[in-house]
């Protein structure tokens, strides 16, 4: 296995668990109740977007993955692990990202 595949297929085996570990911590934090005041508002909904961002981060490196990974050695089920972590993040921003 070469240098890159060797290292797309350590991401393809982290990032089932870094996903997971993003949206908890995504959940938890969006469900504390911002501050009234303007500023901290604004840094609470501030620091939701870029753990937005960071998961959809983490998405792309699955889709990054998945271009080869059968090709590389990552199992079907790993793989198949990631695409529903990916799915399940998805509809949960797509339910729950835009409302601000």
């Amino acid at each position: 296995m070469t240098l890159h595949g060797q290292s797309k297929k350590e991401i393809a085996e982290a990032l089932p668990r870094a996903i997971k570990t993003a949206l908890l911590s995504y959940q938890r934090f969006t469900a504390e109740e911002a501050s009234e005041d303007a500023k901290s508002f604004k840094a609470h909904h501030d620091a939701c977007k870029v753990a937005i961002a960071h998961i959809e981060l983490l998405i792309k490196l699955t889709q990054w993955v998945g271009e080869d990974a059968a090709r590389e050695g990552v199992d079907d089920a790993l793989m198949s692990q990631m695409i529903a972590s990916a799915q399940e993040i998805q509809r949960y921003e797509d339910k729950y990202a835009n409302k601000e």
